[in-house]
Parts: C-alpha cells; sequence; structure tokens
C-alpha cells in the first residue's frame, strides 16, 4: 500500500515564467491541491524569465500541462528558432537545432564529413541552412524528407508570454497574489512558514522562483560558482524594431559578445561583457541607445530539493544569457520533479534523487554554455585570452578529450543538448578529431564524396521551397486566432 500522504497546499514565489509554469503544471498534476502564487518584484537577472526559450523536451512538459505551442504563437507570445550563427572568430557557422542528419554512407555524419569532406560543415545542416536563409515550417514525419532532420526551439515574449500564463493559471483556479516582502521561517531543516508582508503563510510545498535572489534559499544553502567557467557578469539589454526571423546570431567582441534575438515585433539586442575587461562605458559603444544592465552571477545550488523548499529556475542554477539556456534548464527541473512528485513526509531518499538527477541537467547545460568561452578561445582582447588558461569544468574537458581525440562523446545522464547539437558546436569552434574514425574510412573516398555532395546540393536548394519566416507566422497565426 502507498503510504505517502498527498499535498495539501503547495506555494510557489516567483512572479515570471517559470513560477507561472510550475504553480501550473503542479495545479494540473494535483487537482486536489491548493496551489497559490505568490510574486514579489522581479529579479532583473531571472534570465530563465527575461530570455526564456523552450526546447523540445520543453515542449513536450508545456503540452502535457495545458500549454500548447499554438496557443502562445496565437497569443503573439512564442516565435519559433531553427538555428544560431556564431561569429565566433575567422569564419562564422550556424547550427541547426536538434540532431540533424545523423547517419550517412552507413556512418555518423559529421565523422564522414572529417575523413572525406570539405567547406563548412554547417553546409550539410538542414536546420543552419533554414536559419541561415530566414526560412521555415514545422519539422516532416517522412523519413525521405530532409525536413524529418529539422528541429526548432521557441522563443518566447517574456512580457506576452507572462500575460498570456498568468490568466492560464488563474482560469486553473491559482490564486495569484502580489507581495513586496517574503521571508522564510526555517526550522530544523524545513519552511515552517513564509511572512508575506506581514502574514505567515503555511504550505506542504514550497517552490522558490524567485530567480538568483533565491528567497528562499536558507542561512546554510551552499553554492557551487559558475564565473570561471561562465565569465559573462554583465548584460546590457535593449531593443529594436525588426522583423520576426528563425535565427539568432552572436558576434564575439574584444570584450565578450553582442548577440540578436528576433521577437514578434521586435529584436532584444544584448551586449555582454565582464566587468573586470571593460567598463560599462566602453561596452555601451556596442549597444542601442536605451539600455538595462543586468548584473549576472553564473552558479548553481550544491541542493536545490532542501527538507520542502524546491528550487526552480535561477534560484536552482544560472547560466547567463548564451543560447537562452535557463528555461529549458528550469522545465527539465520541473519535469523530474512532477515524476518524482513530492509528497508529505518525504524522507531524504526522494530529495537526494532529485538533486542527483538535476544537479547533472545543470552542469551538462553548464559544460555546453561554457564551451563557446573555452572550446578555442578568441586570440584578440584581454577577455579571450584570459580564457586560455582556465580549467574547463569536467564534463566539458571530458567532451573536448573524447572528441578531439576520436570524434566521439561520452554518454550523458539526464542529457539537455542533443548530441548532434554538441558536434556542431564543437566543429563549428574548431575541435576536430586527430584520429578518423575507422568505419568512416573504410568508406571509399568516391563514395563518400559522392554521398555528401548529394547531401550538400539538397541542404542548400532546400530553403528555396519554403516559405520566409515571417510568412509563415503570420499564417500560423491567423490559422490558429
Amino acid at each position: 500500500m502507498n503510504r505517502r500522504a498527498g499535498l495539501d497546499r503547495i506555494v510557489v514565489v516567483g512572479g515570471g515564467i517559470t513560477g507561472l509554469c510550475a504553480a501550473i503544471a503542479f495545479r494540473r498534476a494535483l487537482p486536489r491541491t491548493a496551489v497559490s502564487l505568490i510574486a514579489p518584484p522581479a529579479d532583473p537577472a531571472a534570465l530563465a524569465d527575461r530570455l526564456p526559450a523552450v526546447d523540445q523536451r520543453g515542449l513536450a512538459l508545456l503540452a502535457r500541462i495545458g500549454i500548447g505551442e499554438e496557443a502562445l504563437v496565437a497569443a503573439g507570445a512564442a516565435t519559433h528558432r531553427v538555428g544560431q550563427t556564431f561569429a565566433w572568430g575567422d569564419a562564422a557557422f550556424t547550427i541547426g537545432e536538434g540532431d540533424g542528419v545523423a547517419m550517412l554512407a552507413g556512418t555518423a555524419l559529421h565523422q564522414l564529413w572529417h575523413a572525406h569532406g570539405d567547406g563548412a560543415f554547417d553546409d550539410v545542416v538542414p536546420g543552419a541552412a533554414l536559419a541561415k536563409a530566414e526560412r521555415f515550417v514545422h519539422p516532416d514525419d517522412r523519413p525521405d524528407s530532409l525536413l524529418s532532420h529539422v528541429d526548432y526551439a521557441l522563443r518566447l515574449d517574456p512580457d506576452r508570454a507572462s500575460s498570456w500564463l498568468r490568466h492560464t493559471a488563474e482560469r486553473a483556479g491559482i490564486v495569484v497574489s502580489p507581495a513586496a516582502r517574503v521571508s522564510p521561517e526555517w526550522r530544523d531543516g524545513r519552511c515552517a512558514a513564509l511572512v508575506v508582508d506581514g502574514t505567515r503563510v503555511e504550505a506542504d510545498l514550497f517552490i522558490d522562483a524567485s530567480g538568483p535572489r533565491a528567497l528562499l534559499a536558507s542561512d546554510r544553502t551552499a553554492w557551487i560558482d559558475w564565473s570561471a567557467t561562465l565569465p559573462i557578469d554583465r548584460l546590457l539589454l535593449g531593443t529594436v524594431p525588426s522583423a520576426p526571423s528563425p535565427c539568432d546570431r552572436y558576434d564575439a567582441t574584444d570584450d565578450g559578445w553582442t548577440a540578436r534575438w528576433p521577437l514578434l515585433d521586435r529584436t532584444l539586442v544584448g551586449t555582454a561583457f565582464a566587468a573586470d575587461a571593460a567598463s560599462d562605458a566602453r561596452a555601451k559603444r556596442l549597444a542601442p541607445a536605451r539600455t538595462e544592465r543586468i548584473d549576472i552571477r553564473p552558479r548553481r545550488q550544491v541542493a536545490p530539493f532542501a527538507g520542502n523548499v524546491l528550487a526552480l529556475g535561477d534560484a536552482a542554477a544560472a547560466v547567463g544569457p548564451l543560447g537562452w539556456l535557463g528555461l529549458p534548464l528550469a522545465l527539465a527541473q520541473l519535469d523530474i520533479a512532477l515524476h518524482l512528485m513530492p509528497a508529505r513526509g518525504d524522507g531524504p531518499l526522494l530529495a537526494s534523487e532529485y538533486n542527483r538527477r538535476a544537479t547533472l541537467a545543470a552542469d551538462h547545460i553548464h559544460a555546453y554554455a561554457a564551451a563557446f568561452y573555452l572550446a578555442k578561445p578568441l586570440r584578440r582582447g584581454a577577455f579571450w585570452r584570459s580564457m586560455r588558461d582556465r580549467t574547463a569544468p569536467p564534463e566539458l574537458a571530458s567532451a573536448l578529450v573524447q572528441f578531439g581525440r576520436r570524434g566521439s562523446l561520452p554518454p550523458i545522464e539526464e542529457a539537455m543538448v542533443p548530441r548532434g547539437l554538441w558536434q556542431q558546436t564543437l566543429i563549428g569552434l574548431g575541435v576536430r578529431p586527430q584520429i578518423a574514425d575507422p568505419v568512416a574510412g573504410s568508406v571509399s573516398a568516391v563514395s563518400a564524396v559522392a554521398a555528401l555532395s548529394q547531401l550538400r546540393r539538397a541542404v542548400a536548394a532546400l530553403p528555396a521551397t519554403l516559405p520566409r519566416y515571417p510568412d509563415y507566422l503570420a499564417g500560423m497565426m491567423k490559422a490558429v486566432a
């Protein structure tokens, strides 16, 4: 007999996208449980809420809790991202979302390209081609179609998505209450209550989605500092008018990088740098006239589930602005929590298992983001020169050794980044295997070159058959309105 006692009340702290998704998810999963959301003033550095993307795992989770892609698009709250371009060195490269074409001529595509190919690797990645041409349609399930090898993420407009999710939460019976001040009362390793504007609020489970401030953290909360491997600690964020695009762009600068993140009716522009490498005045020369400075502190909690407090999003792990990786990690954490489903009176084993899995996911995201700084640092500027002597986090170090030796990647539990995306990124950053793959080497040069050439021609021809992204998005919005 299952003697676990269900949760009578859950309180979520945080009125941004992370907190709203958590509240809706637990309300859908536990319809007899009272779920309320307390919304303190937003943390400006809560990048999971302010630069929110949703990967394929996150889309599946949102669909399970009744948040559909079509509804977000119809509300003008979402646009699609099929790839990202990085001008990170001498030659720009584009990575397509997902795994792309995994196999060709009986072997791994990237290994065949390394053994026999020429030209840029992104020329044989369908998603990269669509991103560069600013074309998009949803993937095709037919295995003989190149569109079956295209994937995508959603970018959420932080303002429109928050408003839409709040209405969704309220319709689901979740009480949303603004608060000026929230502080926890910790007793014997558990949160006895929250003091919200002078009033005590009790619950069986508290969810901290308050951003990097981590308002529910206890005095004993331990953190792991990621600043040495995720060195960006300042972001100037502004907006410029533009049309929607399925491609994000990053350009390296002497002091860090700049980015363009297109939404429906505007583009967010970021200038990212490290305070010890450049002043605000120097960085502002690359930014629009009006920007907001966001201070960033990359780190993660050692134990994001402690007692009856579950930290999600930037309250648990802050990975910075590159790639908009914060919300995918937050939704993965939420997915793990829903799978394990806490109950009243749980012992330490469930929290230990959650912390193990959530930490694996966070460390994987950390390793991937760190690759852009540490895999092949640029040679110009004090910022990039300082990267050459830094030690990669263990998972990235292992990936660089194995991929740099044989073009392989180690298996990862709770992997957050598709293997093909890792391969595209490392190749784009200039990491090349020292030893050719024997299976790829066994393919005759004539057959390999013919297969690669045929694929390259097909990928190059694909964008012309598809609509421009603004037209496709407008048609989708009209169809689901």
